[in-house]
Protein backbone atom coordinates (compact mmCIF):
# COMPACT_ATOMS: atom_id res chain seq x y z
CA UNK A 1 0.00 0.00 0.00
CA UNK A 2 2.96 2.26 0.67
CA UNK A 3 4.07 2.15 -2.67
CA UNK A 4 0.92 2.65 -3.99
CA UNK A 5 0.57 6.00 -2.57
CA UNK A 6 4.28 6.84 -3.31
CA UNK A 7 2.72 6.25 -6.82
CA UNK A 8 -0.38 8.09 -6.71
CA UNK A 9 1.24 11.14 -5.08
CA UNK A 10 3.72 10.88 -7.84
CA UNK A 11 0.43 11.23 -10.31
CA UNK A 12 -0.51 13.80 -8.76
CA UNK A 13 2.81 15.85 -8.65
CA UNK A 14 3.47 15.28 -12.23
CA UNK A 15 -0.29 16.49 -13.07
CA UNK A 16 -0.15 19.37 -11.18
CA UNK A 17 -3.52 18.96 -11.10
CA UNK A 18 -3.02 19.85 -6.76
CA UNK A 19 -1.63 23.27 -7.74
CA UNK A 20 -5.13 25.33 -7.89
CA UNK A 21 -6.86 23.69 -4.57
CA UNK A 22 -3.61 23.70 -2.30
CA UNK A 23 -2.71 27.41 -3.66
CA UNK A 24 -6.28 28.15 -3.14
CA UNK A 25 -6.24 26.81 0.50
CA UNK A 26 -2.90 28.50 1.07
CA UNK A 27 -3.99 31.87 -0.36
CA UNK A 28 -7.08 31.58 1.98
CA UNK A 29 -5.00 31.16 5.39
CA UNK A 30 -2.25 33.96 4.17
CA UNK A 31 -5.37 36.15 4.21
CA UNK A 32 -7.03 35.11 6.99
CA UNK A 33 -4.20 35.21 9.22
CA UNK A 34 -2.84 38.12 7.67
CA UNK A 35 -3.53 40.52 10.77
CA UNK A 36 -2.82 38.24 13.13
CA UNK A 37 -5.34 35.50 14.81
CA UNK A 38 -7.74 35.40 16.81
CA UNK A 39 -9.34 32.77 19.19
CA UNK A 40 -8.65 29.13 18.08
CA UNK A 41 -11.46 27.46 17.35
CA UNK A 42 -13.50 29.32 15.03
CA UNK A 43 -10.73 30.12 12.83
CA UNK A 44 -10.01 26.37 12.37
CA UNK A 45 -14.12 26.37 11.39
CA UNK A 46 -13.15 28.30 8.45
CA UNK A 47 -9.76 26.26 7.14
CA UNK A 48 -11.75 23.00 8.09
CA UNK A 49 -14.40 23.97 5.63
CA UNK A 50 -11.84 25.22 3.33
CA UNK A 51 -10.05 21.97 3.42
CA UNK A 52 -13.60 20.05 2.58
CA UNK A 53 -13.65 21.36 -0.15
CA UNK A 54 -9.85 21.31 -1.20
CA UNK A 55 -9.70 17.39 -0.40
CA UNK A 56 -12.59 17.19 -2.64
CA UNK A 57 -10.79 18.85 -5.11
CA UNK A 58 -7.91 16.71 -4.51
CA UNK A 59 -9.71 13.40 -5.12
CA UNK A 60 -11.71 14.44 -8.15
CA UNK A 61 -8.36 15.32 -9.62
CA UNK A 62 -6.50 12.44 -8.79
CA UNK A 63 -9.23 9.89 -9.78
CA UNK A 64 -9.50 11.26 -13.11
CA UNK A 65 -6.13 11.88 -13.62
CA UNK A 66 -5.76 8.66 -15.50
CA UNK A 67 -7.67 7.87 -18.27
CA UNK A 68 -9.13 4.89 -18.82
CA UNK A 69 -6.40 2.99 -20.48
CA UNK A 70 -3.94 3.89 -17.77
CA UNK A 71 -6.43 2.91 -14.93
CA UNK A 72 -6.87 -0.29 -16.15
CA UNK A 73 -3.07 -0.58 -16.67
CA UNK A 74 -2.87 0.28 -12.98
CA UNK A 75 -5.83 -1.87 -12.37
CA UNK A 76 -3.64 -4.85 -13.42
CA UNK A 77 -0.39 -4.05 -11.86
CA UNK A 78 -2.41 -2.81 -8.24
CA UNK A 79 -5.35 -5.61 -8.05
CA UNK A 80 -8.50 -5.17 -7.02
CA UNK A 81 -10.68 -1.89 -7.44
CA UNK A 82 -11.02 -1.80 -3.76
CA UNK A 83 -7.61 -1.40 -2.99
CA UNK A 84 -7.25 0.82 -6.27
CA UNK A 85 -9.60 3.33 -4.44
CA UNK A 86 -7.98 2.62 -1.24
CA UNK A 87 -4.90 4.28 -2.29
CA UNK A 88 -6.27 7.11 -3.31
CA UNK A 89 -8.60 7.69 -0.59
CA UNK A 90 -5.10 7.13 1.67
CA UNK A 91 -2.84 9.49 -0.96
CA UNK A 92 -5.59 12.35 -0.89
CA UNK A 93 -5.62 11.89 3.28
CA UNK A 94 -1.94 11.98 3.34
CA UNK A 95 -2.20 15.48 1.43
CA UNK A 96 -4.76 17.05 3.81
CA UNK A 97 -3.13 15.97 6.29
CA UNK A 98 -0.14 17.88 5.30
CA UNK A 99 -2.60 21.04 5.33
CA UNK A 100 -4.23 20.50 8.19
CA UNK A 101 -0.99 20.69 9.58
CA UNK A 102 0.07 24.16 7.93
CA UNK A 103 -3.46 25.39 9.06
CA UNK A 104 -3.12 24.84 12.47
CA UNK A 105 0.82 25.82 12.62
CA UNK A 106 0.06 29.00 10.27
CA UNK A 107 -2.70 29.98 13.49
CA UNK A 108 -0.36 29.21 15.78
CA UNK A 109 2.52 31.55 14.51
CA UNK A 110 -0.24 34.09 13.80
CA UNK A 111 -1.25 34.13 16.88
CA UNK A 112 2.19 34.66 19.00
CA UNK A 113 2.05 30.92 20.28
CA UNK A 114 -1.06 31.35 22.45
CA UNK A 115 -2.94 28.59 21.51
CA UNK A 116 -2.86 26.18 23.99
CA UNK A 117 -2.02 22.41 23.27
CA UNK A 118 -5.80 21.36 23.49
CA UNK A 119 -7.16 23.79 21.04
CA UNK A 120 -4.32 22.83 18.28
CA UNK A 121 -5.43 19.05 18.74
CA UNK A 122 -9.33 19.95 18.43
CA UNK A 123 -8.25 21.59 15.41
CA UNK A 124 -6.03 19.12 13.34
CA UNK A 125 -8.93 16.48 14.29
CA UNK A 126 -11.67 18.88 13.24
CA UNK A 127 -9.55 19.24 10.30
CA UNK A 128 -9.39 15.69 9.55
CA UNK A 129 -12.68 15.34 9.87
CA UNK A 130 -13.65 17.47 7.08
CA UNK A 131 -10.66 15.79 4.88
CA UNK A 132 -12.48 13.07 5.15
CA UNK A 133 -16.18 14.34 4.56
CA UNK A 134 -14.62 16.24 1.34
CA UNK A 135 -13.23 12.73 0.25
CA UNK A 136 -16.19 10.73 0.81
CA UNK A 137 -19.03 13.03 -1.11
CA UNK A 138 -16.05 13.55 -4.09
CA UNK A 139 -15.53 10.02 -4.49
CA UNK A 140 -18.77 9.01 -6.44
CA UNK A 141 -18.76 12.53 -8.31
CA UNK A 142 -15.36 11.76 -10.08
CA UNK A 143 -15.12 9.86 -13.59
CA UNK A 144 -14.65 6.70 -12.23
CA UNK A 145 -19.17 7.24 -11.47
CA UNK A 146 -20.10 10.12 -13.14
CA UNK A 147 -18.22 10.15 -17.02
CA UNK A 148 -18.99 13.73 -17.79
CA UNK A 149 -16.46 16.63 -15.92
CA UNK A 150 -19.34 18.85 -16.36
CA UNK A 151 -21.40 16.89 -14.45
CA UNK A 152 -19.04 15.50 -12.36
CA UNK A 153 -18.38 19.58 -11.14
CA UNK A 154 -21.73 20.24 -11.11
CA UNK A 155 -22.90 16.77 -8.35
CA UNK A 156 -19.19 17.52 -6.32
CA UNK A 157 -20.32 21.15 -6.22
CA UNK A 158 -23.75 20.54 -4.83
CA UNK A 159 -23.03 17.77 -2.29
CA UNK A 160 -19.90 19.66 -0.93
CA UNK A 161 -22.43 22.70 -0.53
CA UNK A 162 -24.64 20.60 1.21
CA UNK A 163 -22.39 18.45 3.62
CA UNK A 164 -20.95 21.95 4.55
CA UNK A 165 -24.55 23.73 5.18
CA UNK A 166 -26.96 21.76 5.44
CA UNK A 167 -28.40 21.69 8.97
CA UNK A 168 -30.91 18.79 8.90
CA UNK A 169 -27.92 16.43 7.89
CA UNK A 170 -25.48 15.71 10.47
CA UNK A 171 -22.29 15.19 8.91
CA UNK A 172 -19.63 18.37 8.80
CA UNK A 173 -22.24 20.85 9.85
CA UNK A 174 -22.27 20.30 13.37
CA UNK A 175 -18.82 20.12 13.66
CA UNK A 176 -18.29 23.39 12.36
CA UNK A 177 -21.14 25.43 13.93
CA UNK A 178 -19.56 24.32 17.37
CA UNK A 179 -16.19 25.16 16.48
CA UNK A 180 -17.29 28.79 15.30
CA UNK A 181 -18.98 29.46 18.68
CA UNK A 182 -15.26 28.25 20.33
CA UNK A 183 -17.12 24.89 21.70
CA UNK A 184 -16.39 21.70 21.03
CA UNK A 185 -18.18 18.80 23.23
CA UNK A 186 -15.86 15.47 22.81
CA UNK A 187 -19.06 13.59 22.57
CA UNK A 188 -19.52 16.11 19.15
CA UNK A 189 -15.94 15.09 18.29
CA UNK A 190 -15.92 11.26 18.91
CA UNK A 191 -19.41 11.23 16.85
CA UNK A 192 -18.26 13.38 13.89
CA UNK A 193 -14.99 11.28 14.28
CA UNK A 194 -17.14 8.00 13.85
CA UNK A 195 -19.74 9.87 11.31
CA UNK A 196 -16.87 10.47 8.69
CA UNK A 197 -15.26 7.44 8.95
CA UNK A 198 -18.15 5.39 8.22
CA UNK A 199 -18.64 7.58 5.27
CA UNK A 200 -15.72 7.74 4.01
CA UNK A 201 -15.70 3.79 3.89
CA UNK A 202 -19.35 3.79 2.64
CA UNK A 203 -18.33 5.27 -0.31
CA UNK A 204 -15.40 3.67 -0.83
CA UNK A 205 -16.66 0.52 -0.43
CA UNK A 206 -19.72 1.83 -2.56
CA UNK A 207 -17.45 3.27 -5.60
CA UNK A 208 -15.36 0.45 -5.78
CA UNK A 209 -18.92 -1.78 -6.21
CA UNK A 210 -19.98 0.28 -8.98
CA UNK A 211 -16.84 0.09 -10.83
CA UNK A 212 -16.58 -3.81 -10.70
CA UNK A 213 -19.76 -4.58 -11.51
CA UNK A 214 -19.81 -2.04 -14.66
CA UNK A 215 -16.46 -3.71 -15.70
Amino acid sequence: MIALIRYRLAELGHSQRYLPPVLLHIGLLAVFYGDGAGPALPGYAVTAAALLVVSGWLTIALVDVEDAVQRTVTRAHVGPVHRMLSGTVLTVLCCAGGLAVLSTAWSQVASGFAHPAADLAIGLLGHAVCAAFGIAVALPCSGLVVRRTGYSVIAAAALLTITLLAEWLPLAHPLLLALSASSAPPALLVRSTLTAAGALVASTVLVGTWVTRRT
